[in-house]
């Protein structure tokens, strides 16, 4: 389960969570957190002695830390207060390392100099299992606030230094962040290290951490392939922590989780396991945790189009980002009081270091006041990134709103188009069906073969309406291509004026086809059937019984005219000007929405052939429409 060439690559994935996951506080025992912290809150009525007593409250400061960060801080500042009434310097260092680990998540500048001060006395009294704590601590602090500071000097002082420990449970921990925060080490440094790390933790059966070092190994294993291997031991991993309580290993095995469900494309699951861990965070306090299942979440439905939960999500993180930043406001102010007060207990002692204490008062106000500028413009950078995701969020709307308007117009027009003119042939078919299945015995065979004829080419050319509509929808969409090819003009207008000749028949109309046979024009087939069907459906539709279609063309170098003429009542110029517009889709007087639709899509492929069409007309002298069309490409 150790990483070869991967490593690198699953490293610099794992650190930010690694780092955080292995904030160290001392090795836990062979029970669970839980349990420990049970019975040491049970033992503390029992004891007597006020050195043993401030040990056992900073083992539960550290071990509350794991699960509830506030019972962390109580416990650690209870512990101070009666260490420095006994002067226990060791007490006193513990309880500053453990609400520098506190304050790393909410305000680095407080958790800076608690560890800080801890490192300070852990070196007066030469504790160096101290120092290696406080060292590692603080480059924990440095990764994860990325302030430019040398983590990984920190992590490895305090690993060189770990050797010399008579007790080395201490290195597992070390270890771990070793390797998250050095990503130079060579594949065989880190399997060296992983293993020792791993062995030492089993050692002291340090649960904890062995259930760390597992769900790493998962993830190891999933990054070098054996993806069902790897999420079956984080699975696992995630039980073992649920059930000893380790609330950290339970929510960075949520995030490790969450991308492994993501990269097999089993979105709803990652999301489950992202939600999971942002309720998880909230509810113990781990706010790294909380802003990093935020930003996930905000940047899955941003990428997935879904801008309303995108902007939840980025409210969440903004909201936490706002409070972390007034926590830090305020806790700038708490510290400039105590600092004042020490600064007077230290005077009441000394007068002799008054100028010495006046200097790093003077000082430290100075610094305090950079802090709190630096607060009050991050407060207000938070809140114009706050305002600036929201106008990309409305204008994101904003652009999905009109795209669901033009879809919607697109979709509108299509159904009136296919409500109009797919209806015709059908009812062509539905007719001949009808004469062929009511008076079957009173036909001869010739004729029951005409009419089987006469289906099928209704049929036929229903089939070729319907691929000129679809070449229309295609044209609709992005990527389309426009090819044209060399066509015969009057075979195309005999097949075109096949849908109407039962209607013309029966209306008594005459059509004159003044159309040469050698007559060739470059167009698209389907688009250029579409336009000529609806040309004449409109002239066969509005010609007087015994009336006259006259069908015509003219010629040049470079284009061809067509022109097909009826004998109806006319149009005036007013509805002529709005012939190939919406308008005269939707207009009132119009009793054929779908034939108004149609033009106008007639409208739009000849301009996609290149083509012109428009029509003359007055009333009481017919109608003609002109096609104007490319001889050559």
């Amino acid at each position: 389960m150790m990483p070869d060439q991967s490593a690198l690559i699953i490293r610099k994935r794992l650190m930010f969570f690694v780092v955080l996951l292995t904030m160290l506080f001392g090795p836990t025992t062979g029970f669970s957190q839980i349990a420990e912290v049970r019975d040491l809150e049970s033992s503390l009525p029992k004891i007597k002695d006020s050195i043993r007593y401030v040990d056992v409250l900073n083992r539960i400061g550290m071990l509350s830390h794991l699960q509830y960060r506030d019972s962390c801080l109580y416990y650690a500042q209870k512990a101070e207060g009666i260490a420095l009434r006994h002067q226990y310097d060791k007490g006193i260092a513990d309880a500053l390392n453990c609400q520098g680990i506190y304050y790393l998540a909410i305000n680095n500048y407080l958790s800076a100099k608690y560890f800080n001060d801890a490192l300070q006395i852990y070196k007066k009294i030469d504790d160096q299992e101290g120092i290696c704590k406080v060292n590692m601590n603080v480059g924990s602090l440095i990764s994860v606030n990325k302030s430019g500071g040398n983590a990984q000097q920190y992590i490895q002082e305090a690993y060189e230094n770990s050797k010399s420990l008579k007790k080395d449970s201490i290195r597992s921990i070390l270890i771990s962040k070793y390797l998250s925060i050095d990503t130079s080490l060579s594949s065989q440094r880190f399997k060296a290290l992983f293993e020792e790390g791993d062995a030492i933790a089993k050692k002291y059966k340090d649960h904890r951490m062995i259930i760390f070092y597992s769900a790493t190994a998962g993830v190891t294993l999933y990054k070098e392939g054996q993806k069902q291997a790897g999420l079956d031991t984080l699975l696992n991993a995630l039980k073992q922590a649920d059930l000893m309580g380790y609330e950290s290993v339970k929510v960075w095995t949520y995030a490790a989780l969450s991308d492994m469900m993501l990269d097999q494309g089993k979105d709803q699951l990652g999301i489950n396991y992202l939600t999971n861990g942002l309720e998880a965070s909230e509810e113990f306090g781990y706010a790294e945790y909380y802003t990093t299942f935020a930003e996930k979440l905000y940047s899955y439905y941003k990428l997935h189009g879904q801008p309303e939960k995108a902007y939840y999500y980025v409210s969440l993180l903004l909201a936490k980002r706002d409070q972390i930043a007034k926590a830090a406001d305020k806790s700038g102010y708490n510290y400039l009081n105590f600092a004042l007060r020490e600064n007077e207990n230290m005077e009441l002692k000394s007068k002799a270091d008054s100028r010495f204490r006046m200097v790093a008062l003077l000082a430290c106000l100075f610094a305090l006041s950079i802090a709190l500028l630096f607060f009050v413009y991050r407060s207000l950078r938070v809140k114009r990134e706050h305002a600036e995701a929201q106008r990309k969020l409305h204008e994101l709307t904003l652009r999905q709103n009109i795209e669901l308007q033009k879809t919607n117009h697109f979709n509108t027009m299509l159904i009136s188009v296919i409500a109009h003119d797919v209806r015709q042939p059908f009812s062509t078919v539905v007719m001949l069906s009808s004469i062929f299945n009511k008076e079957v015995d009173l036909l001869g065979e010739e004729e029951k073969l005409e009419i089987m004829r006469e289906l099928n080419g209704t049929a036929q050319k229903s089939l070729s309406f319907m691929d000129g509509l679809l070449e229309w929808i295609k044209s609709k969409k992005n990527g389309f291509e426009y090819h044209p090819e060399k066509l015969i003009l009057k075979g195309l207008i005999h097949e075109a004026n096949t849908f109407f000749q039962m209607g013309q028949e029966k209306k008594l109309i005459r059509l004159e086809l003044d159309v040469p046979e050698h007559i060739v024009v470059c167009a698209h087939k389907q688009m250029l059937l579409f336009i000529l069907r609806n040309m004449l459906n409109n002239a066969t539709k509005f010609s007087p019984v015994g009336g006259v279609i006259t069908v015509a063309v003219e010629q040049n170098e470079t284009e061809i005219v067509v022109s097909i003429n009826d004998e109806g009542m006319g149009m005036s110029q007013k509805k002529i000007d709005h012939l190939f517009t919406l308008a005269a889709a939707n207009g009132d007087e119009n009793q054929n929405n779908g034939a108004g639709l149609a033009l106008s899509i007639s409208y739009e492929m000849a301009t996609i052939m290149k083509a012109r069409i428009h029509a003359r007309s007055a009333l009481g002298k017919g109608t003609t429409f002109f096609l104007t069309l490319k001889t050559k490409g």
